[in-house]
């Protein structure tokens, strides 16, 4: 990449844990001024960061309503820096029931967080994203493409979540905004440390997450980074996994 921005701005959703986290700390240290939102801030990421003199703010957002979040995200972002150059939602939650255990609720509230927001915040942020010809990136998944067990609610969302993406970036192409969807794998995140706990059915072991497969969220923000710059402005509409490979057995 070309080194630091000056003064873009970044608006991270899910910003203050896993990879949100870790987006966060590297948009501000190459330059992004960030609103990071997400219902908490657990580790006070954002108050030590401020205290290191990056410019990133806090929003608590709850996206279980993510129409009105999403407008009031974009709000504060315009009330606090006056533009919006990158979106990135990274905000998610999981699923982990066999179909018996699945209730309405349950769909309701990951098809909330998980598809609606990202769509959302899009519209809200669209207008301020074409004048700064800025762009989208999607935190997706591998499970896009592939399923795991009682993961349907998760891995469906994920593969429309692609599939979102896509009509997006072909909807907003002449209005020089791109979209695209970044689709880890396994990482050393709260989520994923709570999907183990589900899956294995047995408390996790420090063995469970050191398979090679299982990777920093610091070196998939690398991807989210690269994704936002103006080197990668030809890549729109793409899904990108990000995960050594792993996907291919």
């Amino acid at each position: 990449m070309a080194g630091k921005v000056n003064g873009r701005v970044a608006i991270i959703t899910g910003g203050t844990t896993g990879l949100g986290a870790a987006t966060t700390r590297l948009f501000a240290s190459n330059g992004y001024r960030v609103l990071a939102t997400a219902l908490s801030d657990p580790d006070q990421l954002i108050p030590l960061m401020v205290s290191q003199g990056y410019d990133v703010h806090f929003l608590r957002s709850d996206l279980s309503t993510p129409k009105e979040s999403s407008n009031a995200i974009v709000d504060q972002a315009i009330l606090l820096f006056g533009q919006i150059d990158v979106v990135v939602n990274c905000a998610a939650m999981i699923s982990h029931k066999e179909v018996s255990q699945v209730a309405e609720s349950d769909w309701d509230e990951i098809f909330a967080v998980n598809l609606k927001a990202p769509f959302f915040m899009a519209q809200a942020a669209l207008p301020y994203l074409t004048i700064t010809k800025g762009c989208i990136i999607n935190i997706s998944s591998t499970n896009a493409w592939r399923v795991n067990l009682k993961n349907h609610l998760y891995d469906s969302l994920k593969a429309a979540l692609n599939h979102l993406t896509k009509g997006l970036a072909l909807e907003f192409r002449e209005k020089g905004v791109r979209v695209n969807a970044l689709m880890p794998g396994a990482m050393h995140t709260p989520l994923v440390r709570a999907w183990l706990d589900e899956y294995l059915d047995r408390p996790r072991t420090d063995a469970d997450l050191a398979s090679p497969s299982v990777v920093a969220p610091e070196i998939v923000a690398q991807g989210v980074l690269a994704l936002a710059s103006e080197e990668l402005r030809w890549v729109n509409g793409a899904e990108i996994p990000m995960d050594g490979g792993y996907r291919l057995g």
